[in-house]
């Protein structure tokens, strides 16, 4: 009785910090769309990997100190950081153009395109069922995009591509969890990501007004913040039982998107969304079984985030 009550509790706090991390995640979205109006894209993350190394050099500092950043992987790193920046580029500049909820939505599409990189990467077998579940999600996004259609937009392919940049993102990273630890994986691409946006604001650059810095330092400790307490869930409780709640971006994205911009997305674009979080959250549950019984022989390792 004891051992289950423990447990409880442990998986409660996984699911709060999940839930904690998602909203504060969500709020960063919202934040980057607002400074849309009146920043360059390339500037915004600039100042996003550059305050958002604050709280990651906290983290740092309380989890070894430099020693955790040391590495001889270097061309790892390298790629890890180039498509984490790149998914970067995409989703923040899909924000600029695109509602809210479209972006989100469609940035969910990871979990799918990470399912179908892992075979040729990481030499791992989809069975029929993942299978299916991968297709669901892509008819999910091709309802939400619509392309052909009057509400068809090019910039939806910038979600998409931030999606499957994030997806590849996530597999190296998979691969390279057996000698580099999340910190510097997170570390290296947030350099990256400052270098990449440092350059590209050099000809665009908009000087801050001062009541700007607030809310530009506020978009990188809650981009920090975010992603601490999202990777911490994972250390009290199942992928399983907590990834489910890392959908509810949805739900924020929607109601933010409403309050805040007066948008409203059409019942196709919920009904992609559902398609897409249900094909995601079936292929979580498959890949945390601990084994497969779809004929792959062997169950995929969790992702670690």
């Amino acid at each position: 009785m004891h051992g289950r009550i423990d447990d409880s509790t442990a998986a409660g706090r996984g699911i709060a910090l999940m839930i904690a991390g998602v909203f504060t995640v969500s709020v960063m979205d919202a934040v980057i769309k607002w400074l849309s109006a009146g920043f360059p894209s390339i500037q915004i993350i600039f100042f996003r990997a550059g305050f958002g190394l604050i709280p990651l050099l906290v983290i740092v500092a309380l989890t070894g100190g430099l020693t955790v950043l040391r590495t001889r992987r270097w061309r790892a790193h390298l790629a890890r950081a180039t498509v984490g920046t790149g998914a970067m580029l995409c989703f923040f500049f899909a924000l600029a153009k695109l509602e809210l909820a479209e972006v989100v939505t469609l940035a969910f599409a990871s979990p799918l395109f990470a399912a179908a990189l892992s075979v040729p990467i990481l030499g791992e077998k989809v069975g029929i069922r993942r299978l299916s579940a991968i297709l669901v999600g892509f008819v999910g996004v091709v309802i939400i995009v619509r392309p052909g259609s009057d509400v068809f937009s090019p910039y939806a392919i910038l979600p998409i591509a931030a999606s499957f940049c994030f997806a590849l993102g996530m597999v190296l990273a998979r691969r390279m969890s057996d000698t580099e630890s999340s910190v510097s994986i997170v570390f290296y691409t947030s350099v990256a990501a400052l270098i990449v946006g440092a350059i590209g604001s050099t000809g665009v650059w908009i000087t801050p007004q001062p009541g700007d810095w607030p809310v530009l330092v506020a978009l990188g400790v809650l981009g920090g913040v975010g992603q601490f307490l999202m990777t911490s869930a994972f250390r009290f409780a199942a992928a399983a039982i907590i990834a489910p709640f890392e959908y509810s971006a949805m739900l924020w994205a929607v109601l933010f998107g409403a309050l805040f911009w007066g948008e409203m997305p059409d019942a196709m674009t919920f009904a992609g969304g559902a398609l897409v979080a249900a094909a995601g959250l079936y292929i979580g549950y498959r890949e945390t079984r601990p084994k497969a019984k779809e004929g792959s022989g062997k169950a995929p390792e969790p992702s670690s985030v």
